[in-house]
Order: structure tokens, then sequence, then C-alpha cells
């Protein structure tokens, strides 16, 4: 079966004058068959109107393959008569090209605001580029205050013996700012023989646990001399020891 381009109308209207044409042709075929006949060279004649015939018939044949086809491809047919079929058929592909014309208009409109939101986000994008870091020199402002007023606020101090030269330091304090970095600061001023040493963060507090090489003796002066430590790292600030 021969492929049917449905691209144009005027195609299907071609297709409608050469149903009628056959219908036609036919008839002058039979005419001219009856009429050649009765003169001498009928019998040439008659051969050659077999041969219009059989060339017609396979026009006929082609053509109403191409008519079952297209009722194959038109959704809705009205009739099923060729003329009908035809008609449907050019009716369908207008409405296909009304269809085609809206989908590429939205598709265009579509475009050009993709366009106009890419400029948008370009706009927002400049701008929120300024935004942080006006916010990072705030807080960056903000947290330079904030340390010169921050303290680190003992909560517990404990100082043991465990066996004859190692003593424990634990010592918990609130959980803030640099509070780890100020705690080892402090810890290295007091030029202590540290043997190892621990941290342990909570969501509030820390926790510093340190084992010292030291007498028993030594205990009481290590614990003035971590009290006087923190004293000193709060500057003027009053820090309140809990024991």
């Amino acid at each position: 079966m021969e492929s049917i381009n449905v691209e144009s109308p005027k195609y299907w209207e071609s297709l409608l004058l050469q149903a009628e044409e056959l219908d036609c042709d036919y008839l002058n075929g039979a005419f001219s068959a009856y009429d050649d006949s009765s003169s001498r060279a009928g019998r040439q004649s008659s051969m050659t109107t077999k041969n219009n015939i059989v060339s017609e018939r396979n026009r006929r044949r082609k053509l109403t393959e191409k008519i079952y086809a297209l009722r194959l491809v038109v959704p809705k047919i009205t009739k099923m008569d060729k003329e009908s079929t035809i008609k449907d058929a050019i009716e369908y592909i207008q409405k296909l090209h009304e269809e085609e014309g809206k989908i590429q208009a939205e598709i265009s409109d579509l475009e050009s605001a993709g366009r106009s939101s890419k400029c948008t986000n370009f706009q927002f994008d400049q701008e929120a580029a300024f935004k942080p870091k006006r916010i990072r020199t705030q807080e960056h402002f903000h947290d330079f205050q904030g340390s010169s007023s921050s303290r680190t606020e003992v909560i517990e101090l404990r100082v043991s013996s465990m066996g004859e030269n190692t003593v424990i330091i634990s010592l918990i304090c609130s959980k803030r700012t640099d509070t780890m970095v100020k705690l080892n600061e402090m810890f290295e001023s007091l030029n202590l023989k540290i043997i190892s040493a621990n941290i342990t963060a909570f969501s509030d507090s820390i926790l510093k646990t340190i084992f010292v090489q030291a007498d028993e003796k030594e205990k009481d002066l290590l614990k003035i001399k971590i009290e006087t430590a923190i004293v000193a790292l709060n500057g003027s600030h009053k820090t309140n020891f809990n024991f």
C-alpha cells in the first residue's frame, strides 16, 4: 500500500476529483467500445478497451485502498462514502493545523516567560551577592563585641589525688564561644606536667579532665592556680566557682 501524505487538504480534494473522473472515464470507455465494435477496426479497439478497463480497475482498487487507509487515520467519519470520507479528512487536517498554531504560540510564550524569569533571577542573584557580605560584617562585629564580654563560667572544679604522684583535675564549664580554646590556653600557661587530657562536650557544658604529675601536697596549690587563671581569663568579670 502506498504511503499517504496528509500535510495539505488539497491532496484530498484532488483525490475526490480523481474518484469522480474515474466514474466518467469508465462510462466513456464503455460507449467508445460500443461505437468502435461497429467499425472496421473493431477488434483492435476492443483490445484497447479491455486494457483501459483493466487499468481503470487498478486505479479504482488503489483509490479504494487509499480511502480505507484514510478512514483508519481520521478519528471521526460521518459517512462511509468516498466523498464524505475525503471531506472529513480535510476538516480534520484543518483542525490539526489550528492546534499546531496554538501549540507554537504557547511554546513561544513559555520561552519568552523563561527568558524574563532568568533575567529576574539574575537580578536577584546580584542583590543577594551583596547582602550576605553585609550580614557577615554585622555578625563579625557582633562576635567581636561578644568575645570581649564573654566569660568562662565554671560549674564545677575538682582536684583529687590518684596514687602518690598523680592528680586529677576535673573542670566543668558552660559551653560558650571559644571555651575549648581558652581552656587549653589557660592550662598551657600554668606549665603543668600533664600526663593526659580529655575534653567531652555536652549540649550546654564542657567537661575537661586532666591527669597531672604532682604530689598530694601540691593538690591545693594546683586548685588555687587554676582558680586564679580562670579569674585572669575572665578579666574584670566576676567568676563563680561551684565545688
